[in-house]
């Protein structure tokens, strides 16, 4: 590797790291855990300066001659901080985006609950800072933000209200395990919960009075598309790819149907496979049991190697997420971790909720459905994905991860697995069709709310009508699609990316193709943009950063 490139990523982790202490934690580095970052005006433009200083030195770099692999490193670094750029003078997250202050305070704080690289006892110290800190974190959010669409205010003022929960659920798990500290965690707790609780009444307020609009537009649409994803195609062609999807998807949803009973409809179909879910009592442990069973599959069928030092474990989702994750997630280990321990979250059902609301809610776990999530999150798809990338020995391959060729393997591995006999039965097959009609309409409403031709209703609506989903369901969705322009979109995008990559490599291999060998490859590669993997096989020219 370049000497002078080797320096530039050392000093990027060293800016990036110092500037953004949660992501610090995340990454596996924990020097600064006590910290959750400065979020005034002059300290937010500061880490801009950073992020422009750090890209005109990377820029400059005489990379030209240098192996692909740096090349490939430089350009993903590159894509990640002109991704920042564009947030901070563009979208101008820190003034629209109340959630960005909320989120950094809950996550900071979950992630040293969370992860277990150290005793409890010392990481319960650090976590006493980050409470501490956290009426001055939303401090600064009522100082910044402006020009907040509704939406925006909403969603934050939702984990806002979860983060009281989540400051009482520290008091009650916490604080008991670690004595020495549980006065004074508690008064902090106390302090934070009272500082959330004024955050949120603040945000419904500005939800209510705001006529802002939340989409990007298409020109800001295009430029994450171009520049974060460095994909060639425009909103136009990935919108019309959507509905291709959807209706490519549907006929074969037919013709399953057609399999398992030819005198019932898809939507019959459909209904039934809700009817049967787990009782809540047995969920979280239906989806560990669903796991073992895919990671058992992996390994017998050899289709991708295992790590041996690899964990995962299955929890419930924190009280302060579960109004935005209504059904599941994965948090994966850092990538500096020693232990390489990842966390599944199912959220449980709402017992505060009436048992009708309760059974709406566990409709979406169907048992026909949970072994596709099992293998979408854990085995072979985010968990294995995401520990072989922690495990490269390149420094930028461990900063950096696009949410296009992540969410696109993952979904990839949903019609790898069929293939290879995973499914138990038809109604499994039909449930994996459903999830894949879902990440299709997923490009239509995201394409459509974030350039201007759908209200949030309207794509609500639409998810309902198309994907059945559960209105519940469908609203916390769409409003986090409202917050997240291309994300929704990068499952099909990326799996349609990978296939194509397939596709061709084994046509140049030819008989000597081995899927286990190409899996492992593309794993070896990290969670980069599809055009740097390419780059990578030699399927494609490098030609800038």
């Amino acid at each position: 590797m370049s000497a002078a490139f080797g320096a530039f990523a050392a000093r990027y982790l060293k800016v990036k790291t110092a500037d953004e202490p949660t992501f610090s934690t995340f990454l596996g580095i924990h020097e600064h855990d006590g910290e959750l970052g400065e979020f005034s005006k002059d300290a937010i433009q500061e880490r801009h300066q950073h992020d422009r200083d750090l890209l005109s030195e990377l820029e400059s770099l005489p990379l030209d001659g240098e192996p692909v692999e740096v090349r490939v490193d430089a350009a993903a670094l590159a894509s990640a901080l002109r991704d920042d750029i564009f947030r901070y003078e563009t979208l101008r997250s820190h003034e629209r985006m109340p959630n960005g202050y909320v989120g950094t305070a809950l996550g900071g704080c979950n992630g040293l609950i969370m992860k277990e690289f150290a005793p409890l006892e010392q990481r319960a110290v650090s976590l006493l800072s980050r409470v501490r800190q956290i009426p001055g974190v939303l401090q600064c959010m009522s100082e910044n933000v402006r020009d907040v669409p509704d939406v925006f205010a909403t969603v934050a003022a939702e984990y806002a209200a979860g983060g009281v929960a989540f400051m009482q659920s520290i008091v009650a798990d916490v604080v008991p395990e670690v004595p020495a500290l549980g006065g004074e965690l508690t008064e902090a707790c106390e302090a934070a919960s009272a500082a959330f609780n004024r955050a949120a009444g603040e945000l419904r307020a500005m939800a209510e009075g705001s006529d802002e609009p939340f989409a990007v537009g298409r020109e800001s649409y295009e430029w994450l598309l171009t520049n974060t994803h460095l994909l060639d195609f425009d909103s136009d062609e990935l919108a019309a790819y959507g509905h291709e999807a959807m209706e490519s998807t549907r006929a074969r949803m037919r013709e399953v149907a057609s399999e398992i009973d030819p005198d019932k409809s898809v939507e019959e179909h459909l209904e039934t496979l809700k009817d049967a879910h787990p009782t809540k009592e047995a969920l979280r442990e239906t989806y560990a049991s669903e796991m073992a069973r895919a990671r058992d599959f992996v390994r017998e069928h050899d289709l991708v190697t295992i790590p041996d030092d690899e964990e995962l474990h299955v929890i419930d989702t924190p009280v302060y997420a579960r109004r935005v994750l209504p059904y599941a997630a994965y948090m994966p280990p850092g990538s500096f971790e020693t232990l390489q321990q990842g966390h599944f979250y199912v959220t449980p059902a709402d017992e505060s909720q009436s048992e009708e609301q309760q059974e709406r809610q566990l409709r979406g776990h169907s048992l026909h459905t949970i072994p596709i999530v099992a293998l979408h999150e854990a085995y072979p798809g985010h968990h294995l994905q995401f520990i072989r990338a922690n495990a490269l020995p390149r420094l930028a391959r461990k900063l950096t991860w696009n949410t296009v060729y992540v969410e696109g393997w993952a979904l990839y591995c949903e019609e790898m697995m069929k293939d290879a006999g995973f499914f138990p039965d038809p109604m499994t097959r039909l449930g994996q069709l459903k999830e894949t009609l879902w990440r299709s309409a997923r490009i239509v409403v995201d394409t459509s709310i974030q350039r201007g031709t759908m209200t949030l209703d309207e794509g609500i609506d639409f998810m309902i009508r198309e994907v059945k989903l559960e209105r519940v369901n469908a609203t916390a969705e769409v409003k986090r699609y409202a917050t997240s322009p291309t994300q929704p979109s990068s499952y099909m995008i990326g799996k349609r990316a990978i296939m194509d990559i397939r596709r061709r490599f084994e046509a140049d291999a030819g008989d000597t193709f081995d899927l286990k060998s190409f899996h492992d490859q593309l794993l070896d590669l990290g969670s980069i943009q599809p055009a740097l993997v390419e780059a990578s096989l030699g399927m494609r020219t490098l030609e800038r950063i």
